[in-house]
């Protein structure tokens, strides 16, 4: 049940990437859990995450993922140990969700789709520059906002 530390989201898009024979880079990594997050707190009105995001130069990005990941290079092949997935029923359906919109778009592609204009990453780096922590109530907002003219459209 959430939060979970964010070395759990990104194994459980790893291990949901293997079972299609494919392997995400970090950077695909990054992104989806950050979106996934993002969502999270946007329809279930909690954080999905307990760690600190940040502002980074490429776009947000959550430091323990990275620092686990990245000593098996651009692409991991591997979860990081010790950190189990998440088996909740129904947090496993919200990941599914996420993966089925966005797990197989690419990595620029999803850096577009964290990187808007007035966007957190962009609103916490003129806040406070590189490495900035992106709070969760500038996430909340901004998928709040992402789902109103989807809203509109159908009401």
């Amino acid at each position: 049940m959430p939060p979970y530390d964010a070395r759990q989201i990104a194994n459980w898009f790893i291990d949901r990437a293997k079972s299609e024979g494919r392997a995400l880079s970090i950077m695909s990594l990054l992104k989806l859990t950050y979106i996934a997050h993002g969502w999270h707190l946007e329809m279930r009105q909690i954080p999905l995450l307990n760690n600190r995001i940040e502002a980074w130069q490429h776009g947000p990005v959550i430091p323990e993922v990275y620092s686990n990941l990245r000593p098996q290079g651009i692409v991991p092949q591997q979860p990081i140990d010790g950190y189990p997935v998440p088996t909740e029923p129904t947090d496993v359906d919200f990941l599914e969700q996420i993966y089925k919109i966005y797990g197989h778009m690419s990595p620029f592609k999803l850096s577009e789709l964290t990187h808007v204009p007035g966007g957190p990453w962009e609103t916490a780096r003129k806040w406070g520059g590189s490495y900035a922590e992106i709070p969760n109530d500038l996430i909340q907002s901004h998928y709040i906002a992402k789902r109103q003219p989807e809203n509109a459209a159908n009401g």
